[in-house]
C-alpha cells in the first residue's frame, strides 16, 4: 500500500490504483468541511457557525464512543495491511461527519425559502447537492479502501444525519443571540444574523449604500 498523503490522515491506496488515489483524497472532505465552518466562525464571528463547529466535535466524540461500545471489527481482509486490526470500525467517523454536515446544510437551505433571493437559493441548492455527492464519495472511499465494511459506512451515515437533525434544533435556541450581548461576546465581536432571512443580500445592499454615500460625499 502507498500513502496518498500521510499516515496521519489514514489515506492509503494500492500503488497504481487511480480510483483508489482519487477516493483517498476524497476521504479528506469531512476535514475540509470542518475547516470551512471554523474559518467562517473566525472571519465572520457568527455565533451559530461556532455552534456548528462544536456540533462537529460532539458528533466525532459520539462516533468514537459508539465504536468502543459496539467493538465491531474492521474488515478482516484489509485491517492487517492497514495496521488497524486493533481498532474498531462501527460506525464510520468520516461518513458520520460528512452526513452531519449534509443534514445541517439541508435544514439551513430549507429555512425561509421564500424570503431568500434567487442567488441565495441557487447557492444553497448547489451546496446541498455538493454535500450529497461528497457524502457518497466519502462513504465509497471508506469501503473501497478497506477501512470500513458497508454496514459500518451506512451506520455512520445514519448517525450523522440523525445528529445533524438534532443539532439543527440546538441552533434554534434563542440563547445564542443573547451570548453575543455578553461581555465575552462583545469582546470577541460575536454577532448573530440568524433572524435575518437573507444575510448576504442584506449585507450587500448595506455596503452598496455605504459606497454610494461615500461617492456622493466626494462629489460635493
Amino acid at each position: 500500500m502507498a500513502p496518498a498523503l500521510t499516515s496521519f490522515t489514514c489515506l492509503h491506496y494500492e500503488e497504481g490504483d487511480v480510483v483508489g488515489k482519487v477516493l483517498a483524497y476524497s476521504a479528506l472532505l469531512p476535514y475540509l468541511l470542518i475547516i470551512h465552518h471554523a474559518s467562517k466562525f473566525y472571519s465572520r464571528r457568527e455565533i451559530h457557525e461556532g455552534v456548528i463547529v462544536a456540533g462537529f466535535i460532539i458528533n466525532e466524540g459520539i462516533a468514537r464512543v459508539l465504536k468502543q461500545l459496539f467493538a465491531h471489527a474492521r474488515p478482516a481482509e484489509t485491517c492487517l495491511v492497514l495496521n488497524l486490526c486493533d481498532s474498531h470500525g462501527m460506525p464510520s467517523s468520516h461518513t458520520s461527519c460528512i452526513a452531519f454536515g449534509l443534514a445541517l446544510h439541508g435544514f439551513l437551505a430549507a429555512r425561509h425559502p421564500h424570503g431568500k433571493s434567487l442567488g441565495t437559493r441557487l447557492a444553497d441548492s448547489c451546496e446541498v447537492l455538493g454535500l450529497v455527492f461528497a457524502a457518497w464519495l466519502t462513504g465509497l472511499s471508506r469501503w473501497y479502501l478497506g477501512y470500513h465494511s458497508w454496514d459500518q459506512v451506512v451506520a455512520g451515515g445514519v448517525l450523522g444525519l440523525a445528529l445533524g437533525a438534532v443539532w439543527y434544533q440546538v441552533l434554534l435556541w434563542p440563547v445564542w443571540t443573547r451570548v453575543c450581548a455578553t461581555p465575552l461576546g462583545t469582546l470577541l465581536h460575536l454577532k448573530s444574523t440568524w433572524d435575518v432571512t437573507d444575510p448576504l443580500r442584506e449585507e450587500a445592499a448595506f455596503f452598496r449604500g455605504m459606497a454610494n454615500k461615500d461617492q456622493r460625499k466626494k462629489a460635493q
